[in-house]
């Protein structure tokens, strides 16, 4: 007989053939009062099963095993239209495919307990909005972007002392060269514009509620950014083969609340 749902409590699935992983995800979600953890299964056929059984709210799947890959078997699963998927796994070359999937979210191993529990909060407040899984505004990758056409345009200043003018949803990040001790602005259409030397930080944030510092030397719009996972900072698909964005750690906390904010 199948146990009533606790509509309290965040229940979980989880498939892993990876044992020590799935250990580790156990133990921390074990901590918590607010999770149920209704079935653990190391294959996919018995995972297939579990998830049918209990129709979890959140399903925890790695991506590689003996028999197959984890993202074709979603594909070809009859996964419950309420449960969401959040991909468990090291192998970061899934992220763009798990991009197109709008999977609710991305745990890379190993994880940071803090990670797993933006995970765990955003699906509780996306449950308390009365939310579904159709509404791709809650998925991890997938906020809603509001491009700004509307709002005012910039004013930018060149190196060379050129005034330029831009609208703030086509600047995708500004870095700063601490060999030329300036800063870069990299547009949408990938240009760089070499900034006047008296451009700070703090003139750049304010530019706009939606650039966020990620690092000493990063500035990012937040419009652009499609996974945060520890310190890498992934963009949206188009920009996702820009690696050189870091995320510092006295940084992290505002990145990730301006981020769920969107």
């Amino acid at each position: 007989m199948i146990k009533a749902k606790d509509n309290t409590r965040v229940r979980i699935v989880i498939i892993d053939d990876d044992i020590p992983s799935i250990r580790l995800l156990e133990s921390e979600l074990s901590n918590r009062s607010d999770i149920e953890i209704c079935g653990i299964a190391d294959n996919l056929s018995d995972g297939e099963s579990l998830v049918t059984r209990h129709s979890p709210d959140l399903l925890f799947l790695d991506m590689e095993f003996p028999e197959g890959n984890g993202l074709a078997w979603l594909e070809s699963s009859a996964i419950p239209k309420d449960t969401k998927i959040v991909f468990y796994t090291c192998y970061q070359r899934y992220i763009h495919d798990a991009l197109s999937l709008k999977v609710f979210d991305f745990l890379l191993k190993p994880f940071d307990p803090a990670e797993l529990d933006v995970i765990i909060t955003r699906f509780k407040r996306l449950r308390d909005n009365g939310g579904s899984s159709s509404e791709s505004s809650e998925y991890f990758a997938m906020p809603p972007r509001n491009d700004n056409r509307g709002s005012r345009l910039l004013s930018i200043t060149s190196v060379i002392n050129s005034k330029i003018i831009v609208n703030p949803a086509d600047i995708v990040y500004f870095r700063y060269d601490s060999e030329r001790k300036i800063w870069e602005c990299v547009l949408a259409s990938l240009k760089r514009i070499a900034l006047k030397r008296q451009t700070t930080a703090e003139t750049i944030l304010g530019f706009g509620p939606d650039f966020v510092r990620t690092h000493k030397h990063f500035i990012v719009n937040v419009q652009y950014v499609g996974i945060i996972n520890g310190n890498e900072c992934v963009l949206l698909p188009q920009y996702d083969h820009i690696k050189e964005i870091k995320i510092s750690k006295s940084y992290r906390r505002d990145l990730l609340d301006r981020f769920y904010d969107i």
